[in-house]
């Protein structure tokens, strides 16, 4: 009896302090911003075209945050500088129908299929990482 209480008190304060995050910040889309990093010097972040051709590195990356929406759940946002927009810009015009691979120090994180030329700098990764662990582990694993 002891185990299911302490079960349930630890279940109750974790799911407080999930819905009471003083860090997230409720968006103008309605959506929720969590953790916000700037990507670490230590780290080498690779965009790669199929061909193995390096496009963007973790210069171009000005921020890394994660979102919360009932629409799209949690998704992974990497926002681009303006260098990075425009090469961003240019990698996705010049993929499209083609994979992109990100790289992090070597390790391949994760590859998406390019649909259409990225312009306003910013990409979401979803998919696989759609529950908020995954998010947080590759999030971890990006930014160092």
């Amino acid at each position: 009896m002891k185990k299911y209480f302490v079960l349930s008190l630890c279940l109750i304060i974790l799911l407080s302090c999930c819905s009471c995050n003083p860090r997230g910040a409720t968006m103008p889309d309605g959506s929720i911003q969590y953790r916000q990093s700037n990507i670490s010097n230590k780290k080498e972040l690779e965009f790669k075209d199929e061909d193995g051709n390096v496009l963007l590195n973790e210069k171009d990356v000005a921020w890394v945050y994660e979102k919360y929406s009932e629409d799209a759940g949690y998704h992974l946002i990497l926002e681009f500088t303006a260098d990075g927009t425009a090469k961003l810009a240019e990698a996705t015009k010049d993929n499209i129908g083609k994979e992109i691979l990100l790289f992090a120090d070597g390790e391949k994180m994760f590859s998406a299929m390019v649909v259409a030329e990225i312009t306003n700098g910013k990409i979401a990764i979803t998919g696989k990482a759609s529950n908020y662990r995954q998010l947080m582990s590759l999030n971890e694993k990006i930014t160092g």
